[in-house]
């Protein structure tokens, strides 16, 4: 009994270690296409992305504040080099698209949207382009 407290609170602190090794900084982004957010379609226009670190959920929000899309998964991407550049990547799939990784300067970590099912579809049926939004700093 004492060994699985022991392994469970070694989890905890890996998954919290992980955390904070992100930006929970808010990313303000400006899409001249309209595209997923899990099973929401979102209009081509301002949004901003959160990060709830501890869930590691993602929520795609109006730049009032007001939510745009439910929250949606999301798991840690790593790499070896610091990104230079906010920027979020998208799958497109013919016209549509997905928002499927977001990154942060500074940080050798980034997150990836747990593919919703209808990706998943469309995934089967062939490999999306990857669509790269560079956004200059977190308000713009």
């Amino acid at each position: 009994m004492k060994a699985k407290a022991i392994a469970l609170l070694m989890m905890v602190g890996l998954a919290v270690a992980a955390a904070s090794a992100q930006s929970t900084q808010p990313m303000n982004f400006r899409t001249p296409f309209a595209f997923m957010v899990g099973d929401q379609l979102l209009p081509a226009g301002a949004y901003t992305v959160h990060v709830v670190t501890v869930t590691g959920k993602l929520l795609v929000s109006k730049p009032d504040g007001t939510a745009a899309g439910n929250f949606v998964g999301s798991i840690v991407l790593q790499k070896l080099d610091y990104e230079s550049r906010y920027r979020l990547v998208f799958h497109r799939y013919g016209t549509q698209y997905y928002l499927s990784e977001i990154w942060t300067p500074g940080y050798r970590t980034g997150r990836a949207i747990i593919q919703h099912p209808s990706e998943q579809k469309l995934a089967k049926a062939g490999e999306p382009q990857h669509v790269t939004l560079y956004v200059s700093a977190p308000g713009s």
